[in-house]
This record gives structure tokens, sequence and C-alpha cells, in this order.
């Protein structure tokens, strides 16, 4: 199977279990985090931004405030694929544990 094939549902929930700060919405792979200021938020984006260009895949991301949103989807074909899983593994390593 290619990293680029769309992940079967079973086999995506099962991973969710191991990614609780992700979860599925609309197709994609989605998680929020909010940072104690607007600058540690940026700041964040520099590094999961080296770790996505080595990976070759990259996320879809917005800042508002402290807030960071970040998308996980891979486009062709269109669907969750293990990059997306191996990026979201990646990101989890960088951004700080998920709040409420």
């Amino acid at each position: 199977m290619s990293e680029h094939t769309p992940l079967t549902f079973v086999v995506l929930t099962d991973a969710l279990v191991e990614r609780g700060a992700w979860a599925l919405v609309d197709g994609r792979l989605v998680r929020s985090h909010t940072f104690a200021s607007w600058q540690e938020a940026f700041a964040s984006l520099a590094p999961i931004a080296a770790v996505a260009e080595r990976l070759d895949h990259h996320p879809d991301w917005s800042q508002r405030g402290a807030t960071l949103r970040i998308e996980l989807t891979t486009h062709r074909p269109r669907g969750i694929s293990q990059l997306d899983l191996d990026l979201a593994e990646a990101i989890d390593t960088i951004l700080p544990e998920a709040t409420a």
C-alpha cells in the first residue's frame, strides 16, 4: 500500500485512539491547541513546517490569537493516508499536551 493510499475507516479510527488530540472532522484530521500567547502559537509554526517539508506533506493551518488549528488530509487521492498519521505524530512531539 502506498503512503498516499486513503486509510480504511477501521484503520483510521484505531489510529485516532493513539492520537487523542486529533479528531476526524469533515474527512480531515484536525487538532487545535491554545497557547499562552499569540507569540507562542506563532513560534510553533516553524518546527511544524520543517517536519512537513521533510515529509513533503503540508498541513492546512490557521492561527487566531493564541489558538492554532491544524488540518491534515491527502489531496490525491483524496482521503486520510499514512502520511497524515505520520505528520500528526510528528506534530504531537512538537506541540504541548492537549488542553481542554
